[in-house]
This record gives structure tokens, sequence and C-alpha cells, in this order.
């Protein structure tokens, strides 16, 4: 791991590994024997293809990656067939260039050994039949033991691939406390040739680590001296514009931007310069120890001199890492009594990530404009279904000017919070720090939105971020969880109109139904699985069964009509001046993001509730509420969380509780239609309560995804 650190390389594939961990830069088989790893730089994320004994298939950008190992103790009847296996593999991935790195233990003239075997004849077939081309390059051994050495690790590309692949060479002369040395090359990408390197991003980004609070508030006192008092004749529009310019000179003021530079060398944990030098001995050892072997034995005693040297030199080497390591690990448990959270936790819960380059910097531009167009779907003219009065004879009252309190709430926490600032770059310490000065001015901006109905568009963009899912294909888009990030100061009155929507909701409703368990204060899982257990409990100490289906929406929160929410809040009787701004809220939104290219790319967005934003979990309980209240026939019911619905059906029979959760079923489907969303067939599953003395039911037919199940008698 040091190596790859100290070259910068950008992906690797390590052969009979001491262990291969669960963590997004590794992808393993499923004997432990190979495994494909990705470097600290900003290169793609690995996305798993698929594995099998003794290879891996991972997907990295543009590329498909084949890692394989093969024992030499294995028979040539069964490296025959995994070298059927590994092709199925390849030609399943034909479509995309592939790369094939791996430890063959088969020996060929063809690259670099004096003579041909059985399996060098196998490989040489099997690479022919794949459309494979040879990457290796001369006669260096890539193992090396005391009775001699071999070419046995192998490369391997598409036709496409080799013709880009430069530099390829065994690192002889490196220590790698192993038989077998490091191989190295270089793939010319066809987008990188020619093309000019990435300047500053467009996006702003500062150096919060080196925060001047003393300069920031410096800043923001000269803004404050500088603005104008025209806010009477100024447009929600021109107020924001001049809010946002004014926190970029204070930013700019107080802290460095961030611009993009090569990535330094960086070294793993136990690294030190102790280690560094035994290191450098080592490989002084192992070059004269290799450069006396190649002249045959002429010197039989220097050789066995230097044989013992280097293994002297070797197993010190080894002993310090095995030290260092063992420090390295003392010391991190030692931080779970100083930091329980910290470092210790999240390399427990896996959630150490190096730094890399994201995800829409690094996906090709075709597969991205599919995956967010698929995200965000765009469907003007839906008809919700009819859920208020068709006329009221309610009075329009004036909107409450914004408050002291509300003020102080919505600014609540936001010293504190280190979350990743929108499309403009502040982060909510310096905000906190100029709102010292410039609150007045926010709050009359917010004052001016809720007069006007109107809510500035500059808050209505936010930069788009996607967070891969694991276990699902890289090419489609529901391996994807888009996630939008907004300006905070937007955030601060999405703030203050959340709590306005839910007071009102609580005081005056109609509230939301009570079958809602998320997004909502004093309510969690917990509460949603004890009225479960409450439910299934009582249906068995009766002697009946309970059959719970669930329902999992299809993109639910970027898919929920704007036309629906604006329905559901006048069901709500929601004020006349917050229904204005929060449907202004609504229209018209679109997501940015940097290309790999560098440039700028925005979508519309016309239906759904922003991820990320303050407003949208409240704002899809309101438009999802429809489907809850629905008149149920006897033993059904309802439990949701979120998009995830539950619907429960009693009866005294499993037939007559089939029957009554299809009914249930399919009745939410529609519903659930009828608002603009789509269920996900493939999420579907029933989960049956009954008691100890009934007995599972029997089923007909096979118990697949294809089909339904029947309960009854054979």
């Amino acid at each position: 791991m040091q190596s790859l650190a100290q070259w910068q390389i950008d992906l690797a594939v390590a052969c009979e590994p001491y262990w291969a961990p669960t963590h997004p830069k590794w992808q393993g088989d499923l004997d432990g024997t190979v495994a494909v790893i990705r470097g600290d730089t900003a290169g793609p994320s690995l996305a798993f293809v698929e594995r099998g004994s003794g290879y891996v298939v991972v997907a990295w950008g543009e590329y498909v990656v084949v890692g394989v190992y093969f024992s030499p103790n294995r028979s040539l009847a069964e490296f025959e067939s995994f070298l059927d296996t590994v092709r199925a593999a390849v030609c399943r991935q034909s479509s995309r260039p592939v790369i094939v790195l791996g430890d063959f233990n088969a020996k060929s003239r063809a690259w670099g050994n004096p003579a041909t075997d059985v399996r060098g004849r196998a490989v040489e077939a099997w690479a022919l039949l794949s459309g494979l081309s040879l990457l290796n390059r001369g006669t260096v051994q890539t193992c090396v033991r005391l009775r001699g050495g071999s070419v046995v690790d192998l490369s391997f590309a598409s036709p496409a691939v080799a013709r880009r692949v430069t530099d390829w060479r065994v690192e002889e002369e490196v220590e790698t406390l192993s038989d077998h040395n490091y191989i190295r090359f270089e793939v010319s990408t066809p987008s990188s040739s020619g093309t000019p390197p990435r300047g500053p991003s467009k996006l702003p980004r500062w150096a919060l680590s080196k925060l001047d609070m003393e300069l920031a508030r410096e800043a923001a006192i000269v803004q404050r001296w500088a603005s104008r008092d025209d806010a009477e004749g100024s447009s929600v529009e021109e107020l924001a514009g001049r809010m946002r310019r004014s926190l970029t000179d204070i930013c700019d003021a107080a802290m460095p931007r961030v611009l993009r530079r090569p990535r330094q060398r960086r070294a793993v944990y136990w690294w030190s310069p102790e280690i560094a030098a035994l290191r450098a001995a080592s490989m002084e050892s192992r070059r004269r120890y290799v450069r006396c072997r190649r002249r045959n034995g002429a010197n039989p005693a220097l050789e066995r001199e230097l044989q013992n040297a280097y293994h002297e030199a070797k197993k010190a080497l080894q002993l310090a890492i095995s030290r260092a390591k063992d420090a390295g690990r003392e010391e991190l448990l030692a931080g779970l009594n100083r930091d329980p959270w910290g470092r210790p936790y999240r390399a427990a819960r896996n959630r150490l990530r190096g730094q890399g380059a994201s995800v829409t910097d690094t996906m090709p531009p075709d597969l991205l404009q599919r995956v967010v167009s698929e995200l965000f779907p765009h469907r003007p003219g839906h008809v919700p279904p009819a859920m208020a009065p068709s006329s009221t004879n309610e009075t329009e009252a004036s909107a409450p000017p914004i408050t002291e309190a509300e003020m102080d709430m919505a600014l609540d926490r936001l010293r504190a919070r280190r979350t990743a600032p929108g499309p403009d770059g502040v982060p909510g310490r310096v905000l906190s720090i100029a709102l010292e000065q410039l609150r007045g001015r926010l709050r009359v901006l917010f004052d001016k939105c809720l007069y006007s109905g109107q809510f500035p568009k500059p808050w209505k963009t936010g930069r788009l971020c996607l967070l891969r899912k694991e276990g699902r294909p890289p090419d489609s888009p529901s391996a994807y969880r888009p996630i939008v990030l907004l300006d905070e100061a937007a955030k601060m009155l999405e703030k203050i109109l959340a709590a306005r929507l839910v007071q009102h909701l609580e005081e005056s409703g109609p509230d939301l139904s009570e079958a809602q368990f998320g997004f909502r204060a004093g309510r969690s899982t917990l509460d949603a699985l004890n009225t479960l257990r409450a439910l299934s409990a009582e249906a068995v100490a009766s002697g009946d069964v309970l059959l719970a289906t669930s329902l999992d929406i299809a993109n639910a929160f970027n898919s929920l009509p704007v036309e629906t929410i604006v329905e559901a809040l006048k069901y709500h009787r929601v004020p006349h001046y917050l229904q204005r701004l929060l449907e202004a809220y609504l229209r018209d939104r679109e997501v940015l993001w940097e290309g790999g290219d560098g440039r700028l790319y925005r979508r519309r967005v016309g239906c759904g509730v922003p991820q990320g934003s303050v407003l949208g979990p409240t704002l899809w309980n309101v438009g999802y509420d429809w489907l809850l209240r629905a008149p149920l026939p006897p033993g059904l019911s309802v439990i949701c969380y979120a998009d995830d619905t539950l619907v429960t059906a009693r009866a005294r029979s499993f037939e007559e509780a089939a029957r009554l959760a299809e009914a249930g079923a399919s009745m939410a489907v529609d519903r659930i239609a009828m608002l603009g969303l789509r269920v996900s067939i493939s999420k579907t599953e029933a989960l049956l309560f009954h008691g100890p003395r009934r007995g599972p039911p029997e089923v007909r037919g096979s118990p697949s995804r294809e089909r339904r199940w029947r309960f009854g008698p054979r």
C-alpha cells in the first residue's frame, strides 16, 4: 500500500493478499485470492460487476478490469474450466474496453519464458478466443525464488486499450516482501490526449480550515456600511443577488479559495523514516543478490553471503512494519476513550474514505446525462386527485412578518454545522458570523419573500452530488442516490417556512395521518416497528394471522408532481400566503453539476422535492398524506415511514388474509398512481405473522418474483 501511495497508482491488482477488507476501494473474489484496489488518486471509483472463484470483475470509469489468480497446485482440467469461466465474464463486457491482470501460473515463450508448458498453450488459446492482446514485454522474471524464476504474472487488454498502453515494465529492484515483482504500466485515455488540464472550479469554494474569524467580522462590518438603503424599491431577485455578493466578499476576505492542485504524495499510516531507511537497505541488498545470481554461479560463496544479507535485511523490514502496524492499532484503540465517535467509530462503520474525484467528474458524459434525466424526470401536466373542496370562502390574510424568535431558531446550530455548502460555496460558520452585522438585511429579504410570494431564483438552484449504491450495476440510474446541496441562506428561510407549516398542521389542520412516522418530531422507525408489533401480537393472540405487504415507491422524492403537493396544501387549508410561497419554491427549480471537462451543466427539475433541503421532507409528507387517509375495509391498516408503505391484512385464515392483502395492495397502488408516483414491483415483499400452532402456509408454485403466492391446500 505504501508503494501505491508513493507512486500515486490509480488502480492495482493484488494476488494472494493477506486479506481483502470490505471497503469501497477494495473488490475481491470469492476465495480472497485476488483483489482490485483503487489508489488514493483523483480517479473514478470502483463499481462491482461480478466475482467468482479466483476472479473479480469491476468497472472503473470507462474500463472493465478483471483480476485473476489460479493456484499452481490445481489440475489442468480445473485450469481449463477456470479459463472458460473468465472468458465468459470477459465476453459479457465486450462492449467496453477490458483489462485482465493477474497470476495465471502458466509459462510460455510468448511472454518471456524459456519454454511453453501445457497451461501456457491453454492461456494462448484463451486469449485468442477472448479477443485480448498480450501486454507483457521483455523477459524479466515476474516471480523470483531461490530455485529460479519465471514469468507467470500476465497482462492482457482489448486491442483498443493495448494500443494505448505505454511503459509496461517489471520493477525488479523494488522490495515487495514477496516472491513476485511489481508490474507497472500507463494507459493514455482518449479524453486526456490533447485536452488542457482543468483550471479552478467554476463553483466557488473556500478553505474553511484557514478561516480568520476576526477578518470575517471586519468584512461583515464593511458590507453593512456599504449596503444601500433601497430595499423597498428592490425586487426579491436583486436583494438575494446583493446578499450573495456580500457573503462572497466576506469569504474572500477571511479565507483563501480552494484551487485544483495535483495530489501530493501520501504515506500509509504506519510509514516512518526508519521504515523507509530499512526498505532502502533491503532494496540495495536485493539488487546486489539479483546481480550476483545473473552470473550463473560464478561465485557460489559470494552468492550465499549476499543471499543471507538480503534475507536479514528483508526480515528486519518485515519486523519493523509489523511493529509499526501494531503501534498504530493500539493508538487507534486508545482513541476510543478520547473520541468514541471519531476515527475508530468511522473505521468500524467503514466510513473512512480516501479523497478522490466526485462521481460527476468521472462518469462518462452520456451516462451521466441519462442518469440525471431519469433521477429527475420532467412530467408536466399531471392532474392530481381532487382533495380540497372546489370552492372556499376563506379570506386571504396578510403574511405575518418574520420575528426575532424565528430568526434565532433558523440560526440555531448554524455555527457548528459542517455540512457541504451550496452553489454559492458559503459555509454555515461564515454565514453565522456575517449575520452578526447583516441580520437585518437578510430579515428584510425574508419578509419580502413572504409578502410577494416569490422565492429567489438563485436559491432554487442546487448543486448535484451523486452517491454510489453498492451492489448495483454502475450504468443503472438506480445505482445512484442524488443529494442536492443548497445555499445556507436559503435553508434558513426554508427552516422558518417548515416551522410555520408544521405549526399550522398541528394547531389548525387537518394534520397529517397518524399512520405516517417519517420526518415527524417525536416519531421514529422504532415507533413504526412497535405499531406493527402490536398489530401482529394482537392478531396472533386472537388466533388470527397478519399478512404485511411492503410497497416501495420508485424514485419517490424526485417524482412527486408539484401539482399534487399544491392540491394537498389546499386540502390542509394552509394559509394562502404560505401556499403561494411554497408553490414558488417548488416551481422552476434546477440542479447543476461540474463535469469532468470543467464545464457546468444544468437540468431543470419539474417535479419532486429536493433531497438535502429543509422543506422537502415536510412537503413530501403533505403530498403523500392523501394515500394514508383512504378509507379501508375492516382488517386492513397502513403503516408508513416516509415513502416506505406497509399494508397489513388481518384475517382468520391464510387464504382470507391473502385475498384481503391483495385487495388492499391493489387499492394502495392505484392511489399511489393517482398521486403521480409508481410502485417498484421488484422491491415489494410480504411477511406473514401467525401463531406457533398454525404453521406456515403451503405454497403453490415457485416463490419467484414473476409469480404470485397462492395459499391453501394442494
